[in-house]
């Protein structure tokens, strides 16, 4: 292994960058400090100096997309609150994709590897965007006289799970255009929105 300059000495968001793209392909439980430290350009003792231990790297990473990709489209639903309703949620929708093109390892480290069963990251992602999406919806209904109560967190997670799965399809599973991928994804939600009854 080659002697590494501590001349310049990394960031912790170069190191998390670094940590991020490993998890992204490798998924959390198989990435090591040799591997996150190979790919940073920088050493183990390097990484332990910055974060402590593995876990706590892994954690950071993970809390640190996760709050991206939330604030992001926390600023989505805001901006969009006060379009008509199939165009906020097509907005919304091309604008998870946009997120995803920008940032596919962020994306596949919250989404989790398929063959992973604990998906922390995973869960965490759908806690706090469901409930936003699903007030959305209830306001919505409620603007035209329906009420749809416990149904709202149903169809916002249905809505959440079938635009991120097929963004992470397009990206990382069948290879195929994300720019089809979102029109696909687009055209069913908005089916689905459009075929929904409130009873």
């Amino acid at each position: 292994m080659p002697h590494r300059s501590t001349r310049n000495r990394p960031t912790d968001d170069e190191l998390l960058d670094a940590a991020c793209g490993v998890i992204a392909e490798v998924g959390a439980e198989r990435s090591t400090m040799d591997m996150i430290a190979e790919r940073g350009d920088t050493t183990r003792v390097t990484l332990y100096a910055h974060f402590g231990s593995r876990d706590a790297l892994v954690t950071r990473v993970i809390e640190r997309e996760l709050d991206k990709f939330t604030t992001f489209m926390f600023a989505v639903y805001d901006e969009s609150e006060e379009m008509q309703y199939g165009a906020r949620a097509r907005y919304t929708v091309e604008s998870l994709f946009e997120y995803a093109r920008r940032n596919p390892d962020g994306l596949r480290l919250l989404i989790g590897h398929r063959e992973d069963q604990d998906d922390p990251a995973g869960r965490r992602l759908y806690a706090a965007l469901e409930p936003r999406i699903a007030a959305r919806l209830r306001n919505n209904y409620a603007e035209r006289g329906a009420h749809i109560a416990a149904s709202a967190d149903t169809l916002a997670s249905l809505l959440l799970v079938m635009s991120l799965d097929v963004a992470h399809r397009a990206l990382f599973v069948d290879g195929a255009d994300i720019d089809a991928a979102c029109d696909l994804a687009v055209t069913a939600t908005l089916a689905g929105l459009r075929d929904v009854r409130a009873e």
